[in-house]
């Protein structure tokens, strides 16, 4: 399994002239990748790309060029991927590249210094590296600061499970998961990211206002586009951070439980089927369940929990007492059939680890009582919304 670290490095004049002459060279790329297309109507081969472009590049090593090739050509399979919907990747006006290196080109000196490879003669770019893990492949992009680098590390799996039950979780928009381990249940409240996403738009909307009524290319329009992107990342990476801790604290709990299998409900395709009204919509399309559920189902295998996706159809619906199905209205559910009575998101869990451990409702041999007890909760504090670093934890509260 591989883990991507992330961290913000000084600028160097070095850096800045690999990172243009990346970008100019994606341009040229480009350029002559669509202009045989047009006038020889004929797609050129990555391999002769790279042969035509990347060997013998002028500034940036050969590996280096050569991914910055592989970039353009993934960007042209993910455009074919999609049946050549939207904006194809064309030439555009581009200052700064991503500079990537893979494992040929990147050593870790025994001194904690990442040395990645230039071009013969030239001094190597020398990074004074946090951990003792070499990474395989690393990256190193602009940033307004300076430049961020993201490096791809191996991680081995270490087994930090002490027992044999399984979990079910239903992933929500109001509580992002509600976990359900067959003895209780917990959820994790979704308030502060709620609040996050409104302050985001509300933001975005004011600002987008404010360049509106700005010239075009003024340099008043140019400082509120800068300060709109700013912003605007600022919340993202407090977003990330949320998610991050949250899941987290779920693979704690869910060792703490003694938990080594879960089933996570699949919603992919959610979006397709849409039609709840604007507003509703608007924060589905906003809903961060597929990064969630990554970063749940990454951390929980790093710690030997074995993880699956389960359809989660009618899983809020059914009932996990008789299997009689009645759509809920409110956060309560309550079964017309045998008064079974329960939240509703964490009968959704419940029903997805049944699912997973393939029982039936009727006649199992862990029949639930009639009343399900209320969940304990999760909460993130907006003032603990801090650097990972931090050794202060989210809470846990009840509900």
């Amino acid at each position: 399994m591989y883990l991507t670290r992330k961290f913000h490095i000084e600028g160097t004049e070095q850096l800045e002239r690999l990172s243009r002459s990346s970008a100019d060279l994606w341009n040229s790329i480009c350029k002559w990748y669509w202009r045989t297309v047009d006038r020889q109507d004929h797609w050129i081969s990555k391999t002769a790309m790279r042969r035509w472009h990347c060997k013998g590049h002028g500034v940036l090593p050969s590996q280096t060029a050569q991914e910055v090739a592989g970039q353009f050509y993934e960007a042209i399979g993910s455009w074919h991927d999609n049946d050549r919907k939207g904006n194809p990747p064309k030439r555009c006006d581009k200052t700064y590249n991503v500079l990537r290196w893979t494992y040929q080109g990147v050593t870790l000196r025994e001194d904690g210094v990442l040395r990645l490879s230039t071009k013969r003669g030239e001094d190597s770019i020398l990074i004074d590296w946090p951990v003792d893990e070499e990474p395989r492949t690393v990256e190193i992009g602009k940033a307004s600061d300076g430049f961020v680098v993201r490096a791809q590390c191996d991680r081995e799996p270490v087994d930090r499970t002490t027992g044999d039950k399984v979990a079910g979780v239903d992933l929500g928009e109001k509580h992002l998961a509600a976990v359900f381990t067959g003895d209780d249940a917990f959820t994790i409240n979704g308030g502060e990211l709620r609040a996050l996403r409104h302050y985001q738009n509300s933001l975005k909307a004011k600002l987008d206002a404010k360049i509106d009524r700005k010239e075009r290319g003024s340099n008043r329009w140019k400082k509120l586009v800068e300060t709109k992107r700013k912003q605007l990342d600022h919340i993202d990476n407090k977003i990330t951070d949320l998610l991050h801790k949250l899941s987290r604290k779920v693979v704690e709990m869910l060792l703490e439980r003694r938990v080594s299998a879960v089933g996570i409900g699949d919603v992919r395709g959610i979006r397709d089927r849409m039609g709840y009204g604007k507003r509703m919509n608007q924060r589905l399309h906003q809903w961060v369940y597929g990064e969630f559920a990554r970063m749940i189902e990454y951390k929980a295998e790093l710690a030997g929990i074995t993880v699956e996706r389960i359809d989660e159809a009618y899983t809020s619906q059914e009932c996990p007492q008789c299997g009689h199905r009645k759509k809920p209205s409110g956060r309560e559910y309550t079964c017309s059939e045998c008064s079974f009575h329960g939240h509703r998101d964490v009968v959704g869990a419940a029903n997805i680890r049944r699912k997973y451990v393939g029982q039936e409702p009727t006649g199992s041999k862990t029949r639930l009582p009639g009343v399900m007890a209320s969940p304990s909760g999760v909460r993130f504090r907006p003032h603990l919304s801090c650097s990972s670093r931090s050794g202060r934890k989210t809470s846990r509260q009840s509900v």
